[in-house]
């Protein structure tokens, strides 16, 4: 279970190799920053741990998964599954103790974060980052639009219960599928230690004050506002224009047969 090698090598590695966000990580108190070169999922390597009892906050960076999930168990691929590329996207994940209640808030700060970071990496630019419902980044301009992250969460229910948030971000690749781009296609020459650090920095302050992340998602949110159909995990679909986003992440539609809150489902955005 997990990436190859101990614990201790592991965050020596990190240490080596993400400089700036080893500095960044001890300033927030957000656990062990580890590294490894490739394990199967970061989120399943530190989900796992906390099923062991391992429950104490970590965040693992991996240079490489094979094993990578998206939502609905599809897999995520990242550019470095050709020739080794460290710097080609920036794989993490964060483990938090957390009541279930406030379990979301987790996902929301992760987000809000990696939002702020981009949008820095690309700032003077003529791309935008936007989120799209309920759980990706894309980059929106003339010459370059596309997934840019997602992000994928695990509640381990136990004592204490913890959230595993993982984060795939590409930074100067983007894996060979259809939609995807990076932030290096956008002009930025941003690293992911560089992405990383800024993201720590910024994830105590949105932990501290989540009402502020999910009023940065929404300013920032591609889905409200627009006419979307929702395909729903039992196969129904919905259509209508995405209203909202309440306060426990649900999508709010106007629909055709009227108002629905969606919990999880794939949003399609639609040509006005």
């Amino acid at each position: 279970m997990g990436p190859v090698g101990s614990v201790a090598a592991r965050s020596e590695s990190a240490r080596s190799q993400l400089p700036l966000s080893w500095e960044a990580n001890r300033r927030a108190g957000l656990g062990e920053l580890r590294h490894t070169a490739s394990t199967g999922s970061t989120n399943d390597d530190l989900a796992g741990e906390a099923r062991l009892g391992v429950r104490s906050p970590a965040v693992l960076v991996a240079d490489h998964q094979t094993a990578g999930r998206g939502r609905l168990g599809r897999r995520w691929s990242d550019a470095a599954a050709g020739p080794h590329r460290a710097d080609a996207a920036l794989l993490v994940s964060f483990r938090f103790a957390a009541p279930v209640w406030s379990a979301f808030d987790r996902v929301v700060a992760v987000s809000a974060a990696a939002l702020d970071a981009a949008s820095a990496a690309l700032r003077g630019g003529a791309s935008t980052v936007r989120a799209k419902w309920p759980n990706d980044l894309l980059i929106e301009s003339a010459a370059v639009s596309g997934k840019l992250a997602g992000v994928l969460s695990e509640l381990v229910e136990g004592e204490p219960p913890v959230v595993v948030v993982g984060l795939g971000l590409n930074v100067a690749a983007a894996p060979a599928e259809a939609g995807a781009v990076s932030l290096a296609q956008a002009g930025s020459a941003s690293t992911r230690d560089e992405l990383l650090a800024s993201i720590i920095d910024s994830v105590g302050g949105y932990l501290a004050d989540p009402a502020t992340a999910r009023a940065q998602l929404r300013a920032a949110s591609a889905t409200i506002g627009r006419r979307v159909r929702v395909q729903r995990s039992d196969g129904t679909t919905l259509t209508g224009t995405a209203a909202g986003i309440d306060d426990a992440g649900r999508l709010i539609l106007a629909g055709d047969a009227g108002e629905a809150r969606i919990e999880a489902g794939d949003v399609f955005h639609l040509r006005s």
